[in-house]
């Protein structure tokens, strides 16, 4: 079953890969096209794909995650995770606000009569090049949609669902470089501005519904593994408890324990006991067990005065005798 699970999650890293390369592709295409016609509403479009671009990115993350080796896990937003979104929200929002006072420049010229307002040119062959693009775009989000279920994976179902749920708002740009191509040039500014803020929106639901994907919530709670792990032989103390995974299937555990200094020499099979009962409790399970010598409290100093203690880690010399 494991076998299978890794099987599949590496065709669907495998797919959003190819799939992220060619939005790259349509997203550089449409930028090209762009500055080359002077058209806001392709400007827009490649907003747009830009947009796909960061789902696709997102996507991937949440799926190469798992692929790390236990203890390298993404237990949740990291700081690479929060300075990469940021970044990246901060682009498309500052390119966002500069389109729109592009367009609503352009549109307040044209209205007043200015020569030389709207400058756009669209030809046949810029059109068809962006159907093509688009095409080829929507075709793999649909293979995608028909494999998703296959394999499992949430955070491709996630961004198919996007791609294919904003497909109109291709269309829409199509039709609006078609009205161009027919000499219907004030159409590019008022598309270019309603289509930059759909894709706004289309944003926040990319961040909405995919950005809790990278997060894993615990499987098991913390007091819950500990007291389990308390119950065998020479454990005095279990803490730094993480867990994700679904109980019942397969959960991953990280933790650390403190043992009796007497059972140092056989903390192997202390390790292996505690295994053993966290698996009789939760199933199938990977753990990764820090292991740590118990230190004995003030109370064990006092109570026993000529008993010889090891020094505490990191202690200072002449800590028995309250030295400094």
């Amino acid at each position: 079953m494991i076998a299978a699970a890794d099987r599949q999650r590496r065709h669907c890293y495998r797919l959003l890969l190819t799939w992220l390369w060619l939005t790259l592709l349509v997203l550089g295409i449409e930028v090209i096209a762009g500055w080359a016609t002077r058209s806001l509403l392709l400007f827009a479009e490649a907003l747009h794909t830009f947009i796909d671009a960061f789902s696709t990115v997102l996507s991937l993350v949440a799926v190469a995650s798992a692929q790390r080796p236990l203890g390298r896990e993404v237990w949740g937003h990291g700081r690479a995770e929060v300075a990469g979104t940021l970044a990246v929200v901060s682009l498309l929002g500052f390119t966002g606000l500069n389109l729109i006072f592009a367009a609503v420049q352009q549109a307040v010229n044209a209205v007043s009569g200015q020569p030389n307002a709207l400058q756009v040119v669209i030809e046949r062959p810029v059109v068809y090049l962006m159907v093509g693009a688009i095409a080829l775009t929507l075709a793999i989000a649909v293979y995608a949609y028909y494999r998703s279920p296959e394999w499992g994976s949430l955070a491709l179902m996630l961004h198919t669902q996007h791609v294919l749920g904003d497909a109109w708002l291709s269309g829409v740009a199509i039709a609006g470089l078609i009205a161009i191509w027919q000499q219907q040039t004030w159409i590019d500014p008022v598309l270019a501005f309603a289509l930059t803020l759909l894709a706004m929106r289309s944003l926040w639901q990319v961040l909405h519904d995919q950005l809790p994907t990278l997060l894993r919530p615990m499987a098991i709670a913390p007091e819950a593994v500990a007291h389990i792990v308390t119950q065998a032989e020479g454990v005095t103390r279990c803490v730094r408890i993480r867990s994700r995974g679904l109980v019942g299937r397969q959960v991953w555990i990280d933790l650390h324990i403190a043992i009796h200094p007497e059972f140092l020499g056989v903390a192997h099979i202390v390790g292996e006991r505690v295994e053993a009962l966290l698996r009789q409790q939760y199933g199938p399970l990977r753990t990764q067990i820090w292991v740590e010598e118990a230190q004995p409290n003030t109370a064990a100093y006092l109570n026993y005065p000529d008993e010889t203690w090891s020094a505490p880690e990191n202690a200072p010399e002449g800590w028995v005798d309250g030295e400094s």
